[in-house]
């Protein structure tokens, strides 16, 4: 080496790769380097460092070499001038022409990331132009076989960025770059037929007649004729499928079918290079899922798969691929999904939603398309099969598909395959279960497994319940079949003696609830056949159908189940019947007599503590099938009303029941009298709801929620004073320690049956909420019972805010200076939560289990009984204020009560917990704002909004800020601190996604296609006509905090949250800047530095594209009206001097789209270092597949998501942007 500095910056590298050499050595060597990329010699060093030859350099400093190149590119690249352009250029050539065969992959990867990063700047442009980079290329391409390998790396790094990624310098000038690559691609006689007439200055760009995809259809077809087995064939069809993949999607159609692309790559999918078939499968997915307008094309791609020598080579390559989990092979597991995903796919040109726009021809081979995809459907793997689920549920809602025979002729198998596959596979204990061990290999956590399964039993029940309904007899008799034979061998296996909790691990247990579980999917499919089937033989069918309906049902009625899980299951199918068979009463009085006899399911002597926990879960379960039974048939019910009353009446009587099942025992007579055509409904709504309403009032109660001392009292806080005070029990006593005698247990009864009655607010609520279930808020049911409901609740409810206001009150620790040291002990023993999480946890469920079942022995159980009773009072006081707010106006019309429902369950927010806040947000906040009248909603939202929004904002950043400075689950050594810490931040997170849907009620559903900024003023709607996004906008007490809580929530560190507030804040700023100087500056003060920490951090790599989106967007707009953005960025953004800023200006002013804004945004903060470093592009392609992630998760679910915002906004407003700012010039 010649020049010293190359010796030093070897020398620097050599120590920081040296783990023997000492921190602080290595320290001062890599500020050297980074020092060094300053330079102004550095590019000269990094070409020198970097080129191949005689001497070459390692390739830890051919890198760093290329690295210093890079980092002039990206950062200064602005600031060259013409011929430093040219040098620059001309060395990252003269480096791709030297590539060696010898030469590391990292080194051509990073070669490649060169040329492009200066093809995204140069190629073409009007100024500095590299008008011959196609003639280069095609030298490379002709130079040797490394050389054209490069080629194919350039096109696919190029293609992605231009194409597929969120590229900020490929998007400034994206029209451009587009068009030369379409022109670089293609043949020349193919352009002459497409376009009229030809743009010279692209004809200018290309080197010949040929087009680089001709090239790479010949080069491919040379590999596979030769089987891709040698080394040199396999990388070449790899590099060139590579650059397919990316370009597939855009090139013409006609080059596409000119090239015999679709036999290229179908003949890829028939070697035995499970890579190579990879990549072909990725690439005909992309081929199958593009347009084309063209019907010729259509036909010549799209139609031609679908024709029988076309099905037939997908199913010889599905057929073909093996698995053997005692010689496992990954790749090909994963070549199995991919070309399940293409081949279900290919589903959606079968028109599956009835649009009438199928464009396959008549011949095609449906029936061997179905049957493929049948097979898959079939796999062991649950994640192979669960691709094809979707695919059935449409093809079975499609009249005319599901109608043809070919379809017809799969349904009786597709319902025995859902028969089997409706088990519950996360109970599965064999190991040697192939589809178990399918599981263990797919998920990594129990709780995606579990989300997993549960997806897949909800699509299968979905799919027998259609297949029913499309074929009801043949399905029934099927089915009635089936369970004969399954249920007849049933005292052959199911042992009375054993229990319940061994039973449930038995396989013959798993296939019994799944037949329950089919049973209950067939009854609803034969429901919506009901609903759901209009011809002329309806009536003929029916006549047929309901006897057997009937017979079903009474061979259902007639199984002796005891184990309560299966007769939890057992119970829930009868009532099932319900909808079907509400005439044939005498049967469906023995449904309820069933259900009746569930719901007293005895409790045996010998039995476990687990066993009785299953038992209590029964009787629960029951509780609600038998308030469904009140739903589906009160007509048939109020019949025997008097019978009903007399008999419940009995049974509480006889003091078998728990409190909480007396209330569903009412609850139940109460739904029948209020949903029957009865002429008596008031009498029978007071006999049974005034008596727990009036308790409210009663002396005791209201004594009890006057004063803390008072309630505490009531709790029984005096009585185990005593009893801990008779013990000797103190302030330094471990409870956990301590053994109950006999006295604490009586104690400790007594008071439980106190707490199981201490407040109605358990029946208050369920009372409300049953009566008013799904009924349409204009009906006369509903209508009436608001006329009984609204005088009775409204004296209620200052003394259900009383009821939450004196927990809130218990749990504040400034409450407990004036109690003795023993009581406060206990009482701050009583507001700790213990729960177990799986995957946080470090205790096994188990283990959690067994350990609080050995604190029921203790004195601690009375710490945690009390502790669990208030918890519980207070998240159903939270229902009962959910339920409230839907009672119309009934609570809303009370003077103040935006201020005194705040003020009662936040008030004393000191001591709630994370899980209080979360419950707290998610059933008394939204349920508040959502169900607000119109006509009261700015008078409410006013008062009760400001305080909300402020008082979440302090919570959650104090919070979050003393997370983030204690660190995100680190430097923690003990276990138990460990489980602690992960618990309280896995909390801390569920609460901010809690309140990130809360926000996200406030302002509606964000549009994927945010709005455009809307500057003109617009007549604003009435107050009593104004939604609750335009009260939120409109009122700056609302609007203030509820924009510093969202920027707050967008530099959180949970992507979630964060990536939801920047889509909310790029969907409201359009309806707020401008329009008042206050939200202006706010925006300028706190929305760009935000915008800014979260572009620096590459914590947020994930939610840049956005963050980018919404400060271009600020910045754009504001600048037009103030200095305050420039004098921002001068006084934040470290180097950005006003004369930068001011060539930022000028840049910004001269692109059309906001899209290309951002563009040019981004790259000036790339030039000053502020935002993190890495290979150009890094940020865009984990952009990109966080969002093929996402993509991916919507297909396992059926509920509507937050929209994401996929695309750019193509455009800004035409006045008060930076359009305007230099005049318009």
């Amino acid at each position: 080496m010649e020049n010293p500095a190359l010796n030093q910056i070897a020398e620097a590298l050599a120590t920081v790769h040296n783990s023997q050499v000492s921190n602080e050595a290595r320290r001062r060597a890599q500020e050297y380097l980074d020092a060094a990329k300053q330079e102004n010699d550095a590019p000269l060093w990094g070409y020198q460092l970097a080129i191949s030859g005689p001497n070459t350099h390692p390739d830890q400093v051919r890198h760093f070499g290329m690295s210093l190149l890079e980092h002039i590119i990206r950062h200064n690249y602005l600031n060259c001038d013409s011929s430093q352009h040219v040098a620059l250029r001309n060395w990252v050539v003269e480096l791709c022409m030297g590539v060696r065969a010898s030469d590391a992959y990292y080194l051509r990867e990073k070669l490649a990331s060169l040329w492009v990063a200066i093809a995204k700047r140069s190629w073409g442009a009007s100024e500095d132009e590299w008008a011959d980079m196609d003639k280069v290329l095609t030298q490379m391409w002709n130079l040797n076989a490394t050389a054209r390998e490069l080629t194919l790396i350039i096109f696919r790094t190029l293609f992605e960025d231009v194409f597929m990624l969120d590229d900020p310098i490929a998007g400034k000038r994206a029209g451009i770059l587009s068009a030369q690559c379409i022109e670089v691609l293609t043949d020349e006689k193919i352009l002459e037929r497409v376009y009229a007439s030809r743009n010279q200055e692209l004809i200018y760009l290309r080197c010949g007649s040929d087009g680089w995809l001709s090239r790479w259809s010949i080069l491919l077809g040379e590999c596979l004729d030769r089987g891709a087995q040698d080394a040199e064939t396999e990388i070449f069809a790899l590099k060139v499928l590579q650059s397919l993949k990316n370009c597939l999607l855009w090139a013409f159609p006609m080059a596409i079918r000119e090239t015999d692309l679709l036999n290229r790559i179908s003949q890829a999918l028939t070697i035995q290079n499970v890579k190579v078939k990879t990549l072909a499968t990725d690439c005909l997915h992309i081929l199958f899922t593009r347009s084309f307008p063209d019907d010729e094309d259509f036909s010549a791609v799209i139609g031609a798969v679908f024709l029988a020598p076309g099905i037939s080579i997908l199913s010889q390559v599905y057929q073909s691929i093996r698995l053997d989990f005692d010689n496992f092979d990954e790749d090909a597991y994963i070549l199995l999904k991919k070309l399940v995903e293409m081949i279900v796919g290919l589903g959606d040109y079968l028109d599956l939603t009835g649009s009438g726009k199928n464009r396959l021809s008549a011949d095609i081979d449906l029936k061997g398309y179905l049957e493929l995809v049948f097979a898959t459907t079939q796999h062991e793997s649950l994640i192979i099969s669960g691709l094809s689920l979707q695919f059935w549920g449409s093809l079975l809602r499609a009249e005319h598909l599901a109608r043809r025979p070919e379809a017809e002729s799969i349904f009786p198998r597709l319902l025995e395959l859902a028969a089997t596959r409706i088990i519950r596979y996360e109970s599965v204990e064999d190991e040697e279960n192939i589809t178990k061990r399918f599981l263990e290999l797919d998920f990594d956590s129990v709780p995606e497994q579990h989300a997993f399964l549960g997806n897949y039993r909800r699509f299968i029940d979905d799919i027998a319940r259609l297949i029913v309904c499309r074929m009801p007899i043949n399905a029934l008799i099927w089915l009635d079949e089936r369970l004969d034979k399954f249920f007849s061998s049933w005292h052959g296996w199911h042992d009375r003696q054993m229990s319940s909790a061994k039973l449930q691990k038995d396989s013959m247990f798993l296939l019994a609830y799944g037949q329950f579980s089919i049973v209950d999917a067939a009854l609803r499919g034969i429901s919506r056949w009901k609903h759901w089937y209009t011809e002329a033989d309806k009536d003929v069918l029916s006549e047929t159908l309901n006897p057997i309906i009937e017979r079903f049902c009474e061979r259902m009625i007639s199984m002796d189940v005891t184990d309560p899980v299966l007769l939890r299951k057992h119970i829930q199918t009868l009532v099932q019947f319900a909808p079907l068979m509400k005439h044939v009463t005498h049967t469906m009085f023995r449904v309820l007599e069933r259900v009746l006899q569930a719901c007293m399911f005895e409790y045996p002597a010998e039995a476990s503590d687990e066993d009785r926990e299953l038992i209590r879960d029964l009787r629960n379960n029951c509780d609600t099938e038998l308030n469904r039974l009140a739903y589906l048939m009160p007509d048939a019910l109020i019949t025997i009303y008097d019978d009903l009353e007399r008999t419940i009446k009995e049974i509480i009587a006889s003091n078998k029941l728990s409190d909480n099942e007396v209330v569903s025992f009412l609850s139940f007579l109460l739904v029948v009298s209020q949903r029957a055509n009865a002429p008596n409904k008031p009498e029978c709504f007071s006999k049974i709801v005034d008596p727990v309403l009036n308790s409210w009032t009663d002396e005791g109660t209201m004594k009890g929620l006057s004063q803390l001392p008072w309630f505490m009292e009531r709790t029984g806080i005096v009585e185990i004073a005593n009893y801990f005070q008779s013990r000797g029990v103190d302030a330094n006593t471990d409870l956990l320690s301590t053994p109950i005698d006999d006295e604490g247990r009586k104690l400790k009864d007594s008071l439980k049956m106190r707490w199981a009655a201490l407040f109605p607010i358990r029946a208050t609520r369920i009372f409300i909420q049953y009566t008013i279930e799904k009924l349409d808020h204009s009906s006369k049911e509903y209508l009436a019972l608001l006329a009984m409901w609204k005088p009775r609740v409204q004296p209620i409810i200052p003394h259900i805010l009383q009821l939450i206001a004196q927990i809130a009150a218990y749990h504040n620790p400034d409450n407990w200076e004036s109690l003795p040291p023993e009581v406060r002990s206990f009482v701050r023993d009583s507001c700790m939560e213990r729960f177990w999480q799986v995957g946080i946890s470090l205790q096994s469920r188990d283990e959690f289990v067994e350990e609080n079942v050995k604190a029921a022995q203790t004195l601690r159980d009375f710490a945690d009984s009390l502790g669990h009773m208030l918890r519980y009072t207070r998240e159903y006081a939270f229902l009962t204020l959910g339920s409230i707010t839907q009672l119309e106006d009934t609570m809303y019309e009370i003077p103040g009560i935006g201020g005194m429902l705040w003020q009662a369950v936040a008030g004393e927010y000191r001591g709630m917990s994370l899980h209080a806040w979360k419950h707290l947000i998610a059933l008394v906040v939204r349920p508040a704002v959502k169900n607000c009248p119109r006509v009261l909603r700015q008078q409410f939202l006013s008062d009760f909004l400001p305080p909300v929004l402020r008082r979440l904002d302090e919570h959650l950043m104090e919070r979050w800020t003393f997370l983030t400075e204690r660190g995100l689950i680190n430097k923690v050594e003990e276990d138990d601190e460990l489980s602690e810490e992960m618990m309280e931040e896995y909390l801390l997170r569920q609460l901010s996604n809690v309140v990130d849907r809360f926000l996200l009620d406030l302002v509606g559903p964000i549009n994927p296609k945010a709005a455009l900024i809307e500057l003109p003023e617009r007549k604003p709607p009435a107050k009593d006509l104004m939604d609750t996004r335009s009260i939120v906008v409109s009122d700056l007490n609302i609007l203030a905090p509820f924009l510093t809580l969202c920027t707050h929530m967008f530099t959180i560190h949970d992507t979630r949250c964060s990536y939801s507030s920047a889509l909310m804040l790029r969907q409201i700023i359009p309806s707020i800047i401008g329009r008042h100087e206050q939200v202006d500056n706010f925006l300028c003060d706190m929305v760009i530095p935000a915008c800014l920490t979260v572009l620096s951090d590459a914590y947020y790599a994930d939610i840049a594209g956005e963050a980018s989106y919404v400060l271009t967007l600020v910045y754009t707009v504001l600048r037009g009206r103030y200095d305050r953005p420039f004098r921002k960025f001068v006084e934040i953004i470290a180097g950005a001097t006003p004369e930068l800023v001011i060539a930022l200006e000028q840049e910004l002013a001269s692109v059309k789209t906001l899209r290309q804004q951002r563009g040019v945004m981004l790259e000036f903060l790339t030039v000053l270092c502020a935002i993190p470093e890495g290979s150009e592009g890094d940020h865009a392609r984990r952009i990109a597949r966080v969002k093929r992630e996402r993509e991916a998760q919507q297909r396992w679910t059926s509920s509507r998501k937050a929209a994401e915002q996929d695309s750019a906004v193509e455009s800004v407003l035409e006045s008060g942007g930076l359009v305007d700012l230099f005049g318009g010039d």
